[in-house]
């Protein structure tokens, strides 16, 4: 083999290489923007039944006290009408104190409580794994390689949507938040 063949074949072994890696950045770089664009897409379907799960608990819960109380306010209604009826000398409100009457199960309220912080801790943790892969998605757009080959692309950062409450948007626009009242 002639020397000129040589080196055409060693420039050609090489370009084949070149291309071989550019190739692999390309490919390494789509697949890695489109995984994450589809974990995003997922996480915010994801997010939003995560959202109407916890204010359906919450709901549920707090009605179980509401049907006791009702209950238990016919208990009392029944039981003072059917000890009224049999009182007809008096003094039926005094016997009608001291008798033993049911009383209202505090573990409700404490199992609402539990309820509604687990929800809302659980949603919080949704909302920053979201963050953090839209985090992962901007750093694949911004980061070299990948950047090239996504700017090629023409692909763009993601929006993603983070509920939030009016108070805390205002505390974030004037960076005060003073309103320390409880709201008891």
């Amino acid at each position: 083999m002639s020397k000129g063949c040589m080196i055409a074949l060693g420039i050609g072994v090489v370009g084949v290489l070149f291309f071989a890696i550019i190739a692999g950045v390309f490919i390494s770089g789509m697949n890695r923007e489109a995984r994450l664009r589809n974990a995003i897409t997922a996480k915010q379907k994801d997010n939003t039944s995560e959202f109407d799960n916890m204010w359906k608990k919450i709901k549920q819960v707090a009605q179980v006290p509401a049907a006791k109380k009702n209950a238990l306010m016919e208990i009392f209604n029944g039981y003072a009408a059917a000890r009224g009826q049999g009182m007809q000398g008096g003094g039926g409100l005094a016997k009608w104190v001291h008798e033993a009457v049911p009383n209202a199960d505090m573990k409700v309220y404490d199992e609402l409580m539990r309820v509604i912080v687990a929800s809302r801790d659980r949603w919080t943790m949704r909302q920053k794994e979201l963050l953090d892969l839209k985090r992962e998605h901007d750093n694949v757009l911004t980061v070299f390689p990948s950047s090239v080959v996504c700017g090629i692309l023409g692909k763009q950062p993601i929006e993603v949507t983070i509920v939030t409450s009016a108070k805390t948007e205002k505390a974030f626009e004037t960076g005060k938040d003073e309103d320390v009242d409880l709201g008891l």
